[in-house]
């Protein structure tokens, strides 16, 4: 995000000295987060909510609903199955035209020693302070803004599996948009500042192959050896990978055998495929299948060689540039509003946008604070970027809530 000039008459404020909390060294925006918010954030970085911790999930949530309630929101506590819920804020009588979405949970167990607030100078460190906690902050302080209006119009939806891919509240987070037109996900902004208009589609698989076990030392020539097999087929799914098209191939982890005295007889994979077209993905899984059918390691005396299945662990769409498009071009228009600028740029990685895109709804990803370290021990957020993200924000909500309006008039 750069800040643009400022004005003439903001200028001409500043050098008479009318221009409140601006010196001339200082930019358009202020660089830090009010004493209230920056409290509530240090509360609930400093509550371990990895996900599955449904101890640290149920006291972060408990804040929260205190929180939104103040402001007039009425909870909804929607339970998911497996010990996971969905949070759900709205006005009594209100029909949401936006939806402001989040999750609860970080990458953070309760082991991990990353688990404090701190702070120096402009730069704000703790587990999930930009993933996404400080998203969560920044959503309060938005609506508690005096200059907002109608924030009876939004929706909140808080989840806590959003890290393992919130396959407990996917339907759910669905669910909760219908009949809304524009939805903010409140995921950090990439390390420049830029929000996210495109998101790659997420596949995982396990590809299993069986053997023959032997043993390794009297009788070798009995057996069908799995993880040599299985090390064949990761050099050639290895090789599938098309950066260039925004087709990644990797194979995460590798398991097989049993001792080193013994022929392996069963070794397995899994396999992380991320991709923009579908027509990709349609290529890349009958490539694997080909792979799959396939042994490389053939047993002449037996006659025989390795078997192989593939199973499905996850899948998420992908969050096309056309789910993207109109809500974009009106924050960039709201961004010049208030003299800073917005860019936007497509990612590897998933969100719940990818969860709601084929609901029809239009997205913006990455709108909350950002900095740098996300899901490692150095995890940070910039405090200017939180003040920028507000008057933007500010400003967008109040132009897609006028929008609508504008729109019912008719």
């Amino acid at each position: 995000m750069k800040i643009r000039k400022m004005a003439w008459y903001r200028w001409l404020l500043l050098l008479i000295g009318l221009w409140p909390g601006l010196t001339l060294e200082a930019q358009a925006l202020p660089n830090s987060i009010n004493s209230k918010w920056e409290s509530l954030l240090e509360e609930i970085v400093n509550i371990n909510s990895g996900t599955g911790n449904a101890v640290g999930l149920d006291r972060v949530r408990s804040i929260l609903i205190h929180e939104f309630e103040a402001l007039g929101y009425t909870t909804s506590l929607i339970n998911a199955g497996d010990q996971n819920k969905v949070l759900s804020f709205d006005f009594p009588t209100a029909q949401p035209e936006i939806l402001f979405v989040g999750h609860l949970d970080t990458v953070f167990e309760k082991e991990n020693p990353f688990q404090s607030f701190t702070k120096i100078g402009t730069t704000i460190s703790g587990p999930g302070v930009i993933d996404m906690k400080g998203g969560i902050i920044l959503m309060l302080n938005l609506l508690a803004a005096e200059s907002l209006d109608h924030r009876s119009k939004v929706r909140i939806v808080l989840n806590d599996d959003e890290e393992t891919g919130s396959t407990h509240s996917r339907a759910i987070l669905r669910q909760q948009a219908v009949k809304i037109k524009y939805g903010l996900v409140f995921e950090p902004g990439l390390g420049d500042g830029s929000v996210v208009t495109e998101h790659s589609g997420v596949r995982w698989l396990k590809l299993n192959v069986y053997g023959r076990a032997a043993h390794a030392g009297l009788e070798p020539e009995k057996g069908i050896n799995a993880c040599l097999e299985a090390s064949y087929k990761i050099a050639k799914i290895s090789a599938l990978s098309e950066p260039e098209r925004g087709l990644t191939v990797n194979v995460g982890t590798i398991e097989g055998g049993a001792k080193p005295n013994i022929v392996c007889d069963q070794a397995s994979l899994t396999i992380d495929i991320r991709y923009r077209k579908l027509a990709d993905l349609t290529e890349v899984l009958a490539q694997i299948e080909t792979i799959r059918s396939h042994s490389s390691v053939f047993n002449y005396l037996l006659n025989e060689g390795t078997k192989s299945t593939i199973e499905s662990l996850a899948e998420l769409p992908g969050m096309p540039i056309e789910s993207t498009y109109e809500l974009f071009e009106l924050a960039k228009q709201s961004a010049s509003a208030v003299g800073i600028e917005i860019t936007g740029r497509g990612v590897g990685y998933a969100s719940d946008g990818n969860n709601l895109s084929e609901t029809g709804i239009q997205l913006l990803v990455g709108v909350g604070p950002y900095g740098g370290g996300m899901h490692t021990n150095k995890e940070f957020m910039l405090t200017q970027s939180y003040a920028e993200r507000l008057a933007w924000l500010l400003e967008l909500t109040n132009n897609i809530l006028t929008k609508g309006a504008k729109q019912n008039e008719k």
